[in-house]
């Protein structure tokens, strides 16, 4: 069967969707239903690959089943790693339940002293306190090396936790998934940064909590979330 023609402008709206916001098929299509339209996400998908706005993706499975692991309410865990782009080192500190951005701010150098600093900036500006953070094995959060008696010994962020009574987790080496939600963050900033030149850091973070939908979150804002669970 032939495929339907579509209206140029509907054409049009969803090519600058994309080029503001980044989505993929499936948010696009829940937006311009949102707006009364009635094209399929299929549809939408075609109108992406004919401008040329999705990489090739000879394997594509189709629309894809979500499999969501988190925990039920905002601020019980916080995610955060460190992330070297455009010459900074970008740290961030995110809500698990919500993926909220609780904080975020570049530095000339990833040490533990500025991972505490942003952890204390997190927890003051936001009035909340998580109760477990977890990170990768990062030397700026946590210590590998043995001491003589061949026992690790917290490091400085490990003891800075401790004090504040907040449980520390780490994910295993070379699995990146177990702190999937921070990779995934840190991969949307690069891309959004790199197509708005001018932009700051902090441009995103306002951007990101309160205009970029999720899928998992059902097509609500961080921000939306982060309250709605609290």
């Amino acid at each position: 069967r032939a495929p339907l023609p579509l209206n140029p402008s509907f054409v049009s709206k969803v090519v600058e969707i994309r080029k503001e916001t980044d989505y993929g098929s499936g948010k696009i299509h829940y937006v311009t239903s949102k707006q009364g339209f009635k094209v399929s996400q299929r549809q939408i998908q075609k109108i992406l690959d004919s401008e040329g706005l999705t990489e090739p993706c000879p394997k594509r499975r189709g629309q894809r089943k979500y499999v969501k692991y988190q925990w039920p309410i905002s601020n019980w865990m916080w995610h955060t790693d460190w992330s070297f782009y455009n010459g900074k080192w970008h740290l961030a500190f995110i809500d698990d339940r919500s993926r909220r951005t609780m904080v975020a701010r570049e530095f000339n150098n990833a040490t533990e002293e500025n991972a505490i600093f942003l952890l204390h900036q997190a927890i003051l500006t936001n009035e909340a306190c998580p109760v477990i953070v977890l990170s990768d094995k990062g030397t700026q959060f946590y210590n590998a090396t043995k001491n003589k008696k061949g026992e690790l010994t917290p490091s400085l962020f490990e003891r800075e936790l401790h004090e504040l009574g907040i449980e520390f987790w780490t994910s295993r080496r070379n699995h990146p998934q177990t702190n999937g939600k921070m990779e995934k963050w840190f991969d949307t900033v690069k891309k959004w940064l790199k197509k708005r030149h001018g932009k700051t850091l902090q441009d995103f973070v306002k951007w990101y909590n309160n205009g970029r939908i999720h899928h998992a979150l059902g097509y609500k804002t961080p921000e939306e979330a982060y309250w709605e669970n609290l």
